[in-house]
């Protein structure tokens, strides 16, 4: 694609500060296309832009609905350093949920643990972290400027940015600010999340003690690990390693460091 929002591949990566950028009218995956990109030994940091996407996914392979212009679907790849999921999608989280809000001028954007963006309790997009060498491959997935009509809730509420303020979003101006965040948030890529992005996380979750169903891999206070499918527990607390506590309904504390969880209704 020549250029994507009036500007061609090295304005775009001029702008964001970045050695190089790829955009796509119509791409499977900009994680996808990353994957292969890292293989060949580009230089990093780098972003892949797509108009389209016609196979977008989110964790666990589960589908995204993006082949439509209105959102924005990027992938940016870094230097991993010690950084991996989940501490790597939580800290992707932070920095896309500042970005929207600067480029949007939101109030608050939620972030779900492990992944997803939610205004007042509805989706608008979410991110996907994937280790490839070297690389961290941070894929971003945003409910931009669609209107309520054009929304798809595959496995929850989804709202878009439009329907939230009332007003188109630049793309752009959305691309900017979060790559911004994503890449000063990994100055030196600690394993561990840092007090204050703790705090922020809580300040940007309604989790602390929500009731809830997980689906996943549970840690004991012992050590073992065990998977769980729609395991009734009480959230508690993000820990500093991404795991998010919780206390089941016999009094147990466990550590889900994998999966998914849901709001009890």
């Amino acid at each position: 694609m020549e250029n994507w929002e009036g500007r061609g591949e090295a304005e775009w990566a001029g702008r964001l500060g970045v050695p190089q950028v790829e955009l796509h009218r119509r791409i499977e995956s900009t994680s996808d296309r990353a994957r292969d990109v890292v293989g060949c030994g580009r230089e990093r940091p780098f972003v892949i832009v797509a108009e389209r996407q016609s196979a977008g996914r989110g964790r666990r392979e589960r589908r995204w609905l993006s082949d439509c212009p209105r959102g924005l679907w990027f992938t940016v790849a870094i230097e991993s350093g010690e950084a991996m999921a989940p501490t790597a999608s939580l800290r992707a989280g932070l920095a896309a949920a500042r970005g929207i809000e600067e480029a949007a001028g939101l109030g608050s954007v939620q972030v779900m643990w492990p992944n997803d963006l939610m205004i007042e309790g509805c989706k608008i997009g979410g991110v996907l972290c994937e280790k490839v060498g070297e690389a961290l491959l941070v894929g971003v997935g945003v409910n931009l400027n669609h209107a309520p009509g054009e929304l798809a809730a595959v496995d929850q509420p989804a709202t878009s940015v439009l329907a939230a303020t009332g007003r188109e979003t630049p793309r752009g101006n959305a691309l900017v600010a979060i790559v911004g965040e994503l890449l000063a948030g990994w100055t030196d890529s600690p394993s561990a999340l840092t007090s204050s992005e703790i705090a922020e996380l809580s300040a940007r979750s309604e989790l602390a003690g929500r009731r809830l169903r997980v689906d996943g891999v549970v840690g004991e206070p012992s050590g073992s690990a065990r998977s769980v499918r729609n395991l009734s527990a009480t959230a508690l607390a993000i820990a500093s390693d991404g795991a998010l506590e919780v206390v089941d309904d016999q009094g147990g504390a466990l550590r889900v460091v994998a999966g998914s969880v849901r709001l009890e209704a």
